[in-house]
Parts: C-alpha cells; structure tokens; sequence
C-alpha cells in the first residue's frame, strides 16, 4: 500500500510526464539494402516504440521538441522519447526499408504506407484505463487504426497484394509496461482490488486477446517484447526508493521477471494454437539490467542520473531545452530522461533482437 505522502510524490513524477508541449517535426531515415527482407514492419505500442503519433493526439504526454531528437538523423525532435534512433528504426533500416511513420502523420498516405507503419502511443498500455488519464491510444485503438491502415493499403495497392504484405510483414509489439508504471503502482484502488499476480494476469489476458486480433486480421510474424527492467528506470528509483537510493527497486523489477516468465512460457502455446504464426518472444530485461549494474562495461558513465534535465525525475517538458540542463554527450548516460532509455542502448537492444530475427524468422534473403 502506497502511504498518503506517496501517493503525493506519484502524483508530481505523474504530472511531470504529462507537461510536455512543442512543435510538430518528423523526419524520416534513409533506405537500407535495395532488397528489403519483408515487404512491411508494422509496430504497436508505448514510448519504446512511439515515433510520433502523441504528436497528434490531444494528449500532454508528447516530446516534440528539444533535446529530445537532437542525435536523429535530422537532428530534429520528431516525438520519440529519446535523443536520436530507438530499435525499431535500426530495425527498419536492416530489414531494408523507409523508417516507419507514425498513422496519425499527415504524411502516412499513398506510398508511404506501403512499406509498414507505426501505431505506437507513448504512455499507453493493454488496459484502457491506462491511457485514459493522459488520453493516449490504448492497445484496442491502435489496433483499429491497423485495421483502418488495411482499408487505406488495399487503396494503393490493391487487394490482392496489401493483403500479401499484410500477411508477410513482420510486426513488433511492444507494450505493457505502463499498465504497472502508470496504473496498478500508483494506484492505490487497483492495488486494493487487485495481487500483483492477479493484475498480471488481467494484463496478460488483454494481451493474448491483442496478439489473437492481429493474427484474425492476417498477421503471422510478430516478436513480442517483454517488459524492462522497471525498478532500473531512475523515475521509479526516485518514487520507490528515494533521492539518494543509487540502487534498483527489485521489488518492481521482481514483478516484471514475473511477468516476463509467464509470457515467454504463453508465446509458444499461443503460436501452436494460430496455425501458420511466427511468434518470438524478446528478452528486453537482462540488458537493461546487466548495464545498470556493469555501466563501465559497455561505455556508459552514469546510470541513476538521466542526460537531460534534473535527471532524476525529468522527462516531457522537464526535459526541455529552453528550460532545463542537459548533457553534452548522450552516449555516455544509459537513460535520456528518467523514463527512456538513449541512443545507445537502443543500439544494444536491437543489434541483439537482429541476430535473434535472423535466426528465428530465417531473415538471411529477400521476402
């Protein structure tokens, strides 16, 4: 049970995250090989993956402006919370394809779709009262964008081949994480209501019936990715342990393990159940953890302390320029603000899925 005082302080890192206001920029990366490896990658889910569609939504949780962007390929802020490329745009660049747009883009139409595209929500989750207070796009609204974006790709395509790249895209989902992060840890009613296990398990049930939905709506490659290392992330350190705990909160990073061992038993089952599916289950855990304790290991200089703002609980408009303080070199931070991980760590994350994809998927040729 969170006492009245933090509930207090939840309520202040809560309100930190939603402050962010800015511009509108988008870039868009360059093409890999010639010969892309699936016709399309198609991505759901939070901040890990967001590339922007915050940006249109009339939700305070954005990152439109700087120093968010400022090592993209642009050097423009785009909405990813973080300061240059996340995994799926490394990812997209190996597969030999555009990097994906965000759907709500006014660019996402005509050709652009046609190589995939992004429905991604920072600050979202499977359960809709996760996304309701900062009126984001929870799971089930992302997936009926993806079956609007069906509608739209069957328009410049035509059927026969959008259902073609539909059916041999690779789709990556990466969600979740909030349900606990924005919802069941800061919410003293959903705690009384609900164990940890059982929460989990409501979540898990939303999961499955999403990763069901898009295999009824022709998706058969997916890697789904299990949650971080919440109890690493320095907001969490901050709210749970305090200014001066410098180590992890494993008590929120023993939910995450929980949950991550559950998934990765479910995602074979679900796949022998969905005749002709490719699930892979991604470990986004270890990683994450392993430099927090061992920064020096791989480059990194600082772990608690976040690049941008005050770093401790700075991110959204915390983390802006104007305002704020920020480091001269975002390689050497594992964390851009208190809630995202940098550059470089995504860099790690998705040299590792990339070798996992090849294996898995037989990605080594053209689709």
């Amino acid at each position: 049970m969170i006492s009245r005082m933090g509930f207090a302080a939840v309520v202040v890192v809560v309100a930190v995250l939603v402050l962010g206001v800015g511009s509108c920029a988008q870039g868009i990366g360059a093409r890999g090989p010639q010969k892309p490896l699936v016709p399309a990658l198609i991505l759901f889910g939070d901040s890990t993956v967001d590339v922007g569609n915050n940006n249109f939504l009339n939700t305070p949780a954005r990152s439109n402006f700087l120093p968010y962007g400022r090592d993209f390929d642009t050097r423009e802020p785009t909405g990813r919370f973080t300061d240059g490329r996340m995994v799926s745009d490394y990812l997209a660049t190996w597969l030999g394809l555009p990097i994906s747009l965000p759907y709500l883009h006014p660019n996402a139409t005509g050709q652009n779709l046609v190589h995939g595209i992004n429905f991604a929500s920072a600050a979202s989750g499977y359960l809709d009262t996760t996304s309701q207070f900062l009126h984001v796009a929870p799971a089930r609204m992302q997936f009926r964008m993806f079956e609007g974006y069906k509608v739209k790709l069957a328009n410049v395509m035509g059927t026969t081949e959008a259902s073609s790249t539909i059916t041999n895209a690779l789709y990556v989902v990466s969600s979740g994480s909030n349900d606990f992060i924005l919802n069941y840890f800061i919410s003293p009613e959903m705690q009384n209501r609900y164990s940890t296990t059982q929460f989990s398990s409501l979540v898990m049930s939303d999961q499955k019936e999403f990763v069901q939905n898009l295999y009824k709506a022709g998706a058969r490659k997916m890697a789904i990715l299990g949650f971080p290392a919440i109890g690493c992330i320095p907001a969490q350190i901050t709210l749970f342990g305090g200014l001066e705990q410098e180590k992890c909160v494993e008590t929120q990073n023993a939910v995450a393990l929980e949950y991550n061992k559950v998934l990765q038993d479910e995602v074979p089952k679900w796949q022998a159940s969905l005749p002709g599916s490719q699930f892979l289950y991604l470990d986004a855990y270890s990683l994450l953890y392993e430099i927090f304790y061992n920064p020096a290991k791989y480059g990194f200089t600082s772990t608690r302390r976040a690049c941008c703002g005050h770093g401790l609980i700075s991110t959204a408009e915390f983390c802006n320029e104007a305002t704020s303080g920020t480091c001269s070199d975002a390689s050497k931070f594992v964390f851009f603000d208190s809630l995202h991980p940098t550059q470089s760590v995504y860099k790690r994350l998705a040299d590792e899925y990339i070798a996992k994809f090849i294996s898995f998927f037989k990605l080594d040729g053209g689709y």
